[in-house]
């Protein structure tokens, strides 16, 4: 059987866009695909993942902890690509590759999301997290890294298993707070094709959904906002990987009632925790 690394340098790469792996290569020199001296491969550097679905306050928790680093009270770095460079590096045209698709890129969010799912079903059951795994870092031995490259159960799952020195915060919020943080979004990745079906609340839990058809109908949140929110929760779910926090190396906080600031003081203890 060929490797999947294997697989991806020899019929993936070759049909990636110029400009997409010049862009990787500016914006990542710290970073490589293949094992080169002097680079770390990224499961055995510590990282600490932010996870979180789309509106649960992942940039603004972000923001906070550069906060803390610019003051001099938290030192990492965040050099690595995000989830949706990887997703165009790696997993969409892999995908692509897998299922006799052209290899293109995708704008359409829900398009995405299923290319994502694809790939977690006949790629890789590590989805985002396995291809984080296949990076190599030039790491100083000493600062550990940041990101928020993982969503859902499964991928932290296989993050915990296989990643012994990676760290994972989730952070949650009530599904009806978090449409009403996408209804009010303008994201240049929240494009969607098609907002038909919108009525289908069923990925909510049952008790919250007579409230979320109110609030559609009195134009509180949007199509795109429930269509983007159902189809993240076909890849990833409708509950945190632990809400008991009886997890090691894994924090799920409920961010409702805490200050951005208070978040970030959070994760970062947790970072600095041995």
């Amino acid at each position: 059987m060929t490797d999947l690394r294997t697989d991806y340098a020899e019929n993936v790469w070759p049909q990636l866009p110029a400009d997409v792996k010049a862009q990787f290569a500016d914006k990542y020199p710290n970073v490589r695909l293949q094992p080169e001296a002097g680079f770390t491969p990224l499961p055995d550097v510590p990282v600490c993942m932010v996870v979180g679905l789309t509106g649960t306050g992942k940039s603004t928790t972000l923001a906070q902890i550069a906060a803390l680093r610019d003051g001099g009270q938290l030192r990492y770095q965040d050099d690595i690509p995000e989830r949706r460079e990887l997703a165009d590096l790696i997993i969409i045209p892999m995908a692509q590759v897998a299922s006799g698709q052209p290899v293109q890129p995708i704008k359409d969010r829900e398009q995405r999301f299923e290319l994502t799912r694809l790939f977690a079903h006949q790629v890789d059951a590590g989805g985002s997290a396995a291809a984080y795994g296949w990076l190599h870092y030039r790491w100083d031995a000493q600062t550990p890294l940041l990101s928020d490259g993982l969503r859902g159960p499964g991928e932290i799952a296989y993050a915990l298993a296989h990643y012994p020195r990676w760290k994972i915060c989730e952070l949650w919020v009530d599904p009806l707070t978090r449409l009403q943080r996408l209804s009010n979004r303008e994201d240049r990745f929240d494009f969607l094709a098609n907002t038909e079906a919108v009525a289908d609340l069923s990925f909510l839990p049952e008790n919250r959904r007579l409230e979320a058809l109110q609030r559609l109908e009195d134009g509180d949140i949007t199509a795109k906002a429930v269509v983007t929110a159902r189809a993240e929760a076909r890849n990833y779910g409708g509950e945190p990987y632990d809400a008991a926090n009886q997890t090691a190396r894994y924090r799920c906080l409920n961010i409702d009632d805490m200050t951005p600031e208070d978040v970030a003081q959070r994760i970062a203890a947790f970072m600095e925790a041995d």
